[in-house]
């Protein structure tokens, strides 16, 4: 996938996911568990702590280093979200919309500094066996995805309840 399509998609889904929590008051999005017993700010916090991770692995790459953990286990993943769980969930949330808005944006720059070359080419940077766009989706547009089917279900759930 070329660089203007990938940033296409990661823009187009942050859109929806922005749609999924409009009207939400500060209330609705750090009370009421969605999934797993996770708010709408605790998503939002994980979805700004794995960005977070990303730019840091472009980074690292862009260095011709090899990120340490490109590279995890579903059983390494899921302590990693127990983790991130903990140590965001007693953050406020305006903090926690500061990182989610704040990282997506060092995210997009991160992404102008490397060419299309750079994003398909399998092979090009250490660590990696696919090609880096592939890396990119799963904790962009494709984990937003992810986060706003559950946000939106929550929400369709509440309409339907008495009093929501």
């Amino acid at each position: 996938m070329d660089k203007e399509t990938l940033i296409h998609r990661i823009r187009e889904e942050r859109e929806r996911l922005l749609k999924a929590l409009e009207g939400l008051s500060p209330e609705e999005m750090t009370d009421a568990p969605v999934v797993g017993g996770w708010t709408v700010k605790d998503i939002l916090a994980h979805l700004a702590v794995w960005q977070g991770r990303l730019i840091t692995a472009l980074f690292q790459l862009e260095q011709g280093r090899r990120p340490k953990d490109l590279e995890l286990s579903p059983a390494e993943v899921d302590a990693l979200n127990a983790r991130i769980y903990r140590e965001q969930k007693d953050r406020p949330l305006e903090r926690v919309l500061a990182d989610f808005h704040g990282t997506f944006q060092q995210l997009l720059r991160r992404l102008e500094r490397f060419s299309d070359a750079d994003l398909t080419q399998p092979g090009r940077f250490p660590g990696l066996s696919g090609p880096l766009w592939e890396l990119i989706a799963s904790e962009t547009y494709e984990h937003d995805a992810e986060h706003r089917v559950d946000i939106e279900r929550w929400r369709a759930a509440r309409r339907g309840s008495p009093g929501g």
